[in-house]
């Protein structure tokens, strides 16, 4: 049977999770381990930022409106990272903002509006598109 569980198992992907609103954050990684991938989460765009430069990931999931620096700005410096560095896809996530608000943006961002069903974002995070 495969499912989303079964796609993150199979090919065990990094994740980095960039949300500041904590129960959102600790919701997300605990499904997303559940799930079987790596995860590894920052509280805003500045401490994701230094884990995109020291790691590698293949999925940044990151909201768009954060203290410090927010989602948008993080994307722009994702453009900026060794090839080696940039995650394979991103997936912002907002409540506030549509997702035309990504448009122009120099790495293609799949979007996912809060608040979201899990299962899509499981199935995202495993390849499917949205």
């Amino acid at each position: 049977m495969s499912g989303p569980t079964s796609q993150l198992k199979d090919k065990k992907l990094r994740i980095l999770i960039v949300e500041d609103h904590t129960p959102t954050r600790m919701a997300m990684s605990r499904l997303i381990r559940q799930a079987g991938a790596d995860v590894t989460t920052a509280r805003d765009g500045e401490e994701g930022l230094g884990y995109l430069v020291t790691q590698r990931f293949d999925v940044l999931l990151t909201d768009l409106r954060m203290p410090k620096m927010d989602g948008f700005e993080l994307l722009q410096h994702c453009q900026q990272l060794p090839e080696s560095h940039r995650p394979k896809r991103v997936i912002a996530i907002s409540g506030e903002y549509e997702a035309s608000a990504l448009h122009g943006q120099p790495v293609p961002v799949q979007f996912l509006a809060k608040p979201f069903n899990l299962d899509h974002l499981l199935d995202m995070i495993g390849g499917k598109p949205n």
